[in-house]
């Protein structure tokens, strides 16, 4: 279905959050993950755990910082939040809990402008009611 391969680079205040990340984008065709250093990468990705406080600041200056296109990652996050996140630019918000192969190769593929994007209401089901 992919045939571009996309070098991602994943961002976590937590080390086991990060791994696992990792772990799932590398079992992914199509997708290569970069080390931590390397070069620039074709999308960013980070994870915001629940209990990560420096997170919105990390959105916030990877955001700024015009770099590659981004997805978040999150375990939680509310309206307000998914608003501030859409104002950034973010491509893709997935919940950490609905997370799936599929929907992770899906996001990081339409980051990279392999597949036409999905406006960001798509993400409007994102809530902690649902």
């Amino acid at each position: 279905m992919f045939e571009k391969r996309i070098t991602v680079s994943v961002h976590a205040d937590d080390e086991l959050n990060r791994h696992r990340l990792v772990r799932q984008l590398r079992a992914l065709p199509g997708i290569r993950v970069a080390r931590r250093g390397e070069g620039s990468a074709a999308v960013d990705v980070l994870v915001m755990g629940r209990h990560d406080r420096d997170a919105p600041g990390t959105l916030r200056r990877m955001a700024r910082a015009d770099r590659a296109p981004l997805v978040v990652v999150a375990e939680e996050l509310g309206e307000t939040e998914l608003m501030a996140v859409a104002e950034y630019g973010v491509r893709s918000v997935l919940h950490g809990h609905r997370l799936t192969p599929g929907r992770l190769q899906r996001a990081v593929h339409n980051a990279a402008g392999c597949c036409p994007r999905e406006p960001m209401t798509a993400a409007r089901g994102y809530s902690r009611s649902h």
